[in-house]
């Protein structure tokens, strides 16, 4: 017990020397992969994220993100693809990070009905995303990004689909980031 309570203070005074100064420019991102099943006898669905991103610090501890994002979807003959592109900000207190972004997406999906052919449709939406995040120092400027984020969507589906974008998604994700600092 001792021994992880040091880990943790060494940690904490660690982070506490890292500041992220106005001009500091960061490019980075996060990937995520997720194989599932539904039940034994069920195809795998298997899910691929990636997001990367550039972000400026306009003050010190504070950047606005620049965020292009693609997300890749498989089940059996089923296949489902994002891409979009978002613009938020940030917030850091020593190495945690509050921060909330805003997103166009545009997904497709392609369905293999068997003998009645195959189906594509393309929707887009807007979506709301606050996040939270810890970086772990791997040097002075290079740090693993642990994150947490909850994906909102807002307004009406745009292209082939139509009523409300009610969608939600709780994403967890690892990362790098790196800081150039001025």
């Amino acid at each position: 017990m001792k021994k992880t309570l040091v880990l943790i203070a060494t940690l904490i005074l660690i982070s506490s020397a890292f500041a992220f100064d106005k001009g500091t420019i960061n490019p980075g991102g996060t990937a995520s992969v997720s194989v599932s099943k539904a039940d034994s006898d069920d195809e795998t669905t298997t899910r691929i994220i990636l997001r990367p991103q550039i972000a400026y610090f306009l003050a010190d501890n504070i950047c606005v993100d620049g965020i292009f994002i693609y997300e890749s979807e498989s089940y059996d003959d089923d296949d489902t693809s994002a891409f979009g592109v978002g613009l938020g900000g940030r917030y850091f207190y020593n190495n945690f990070y509050a921060g909330l972004s805003l997103q166009h997406q545009s997904m497709n999906t392609s369905r293999d009905l068997g003998i009645l052919g195959e189906v594509d449709k393309t929707i887009s939406g807007i979506f709301l995303e606050p996040r939270l995040g810890y970086l772990v120092p791997l040097s002075e400027n290079v740090f693993v990004d642990f994150g947490a984020a909850y994906q909102l969507g807002i307004g009406d589906w745009g292209s082939d689909g139509n009523g409300a974008n009610e969608s939600s998604d709780l994403k967890f994700s690892i990362g790098l980031q790196y800081f150039f600092k001025r």
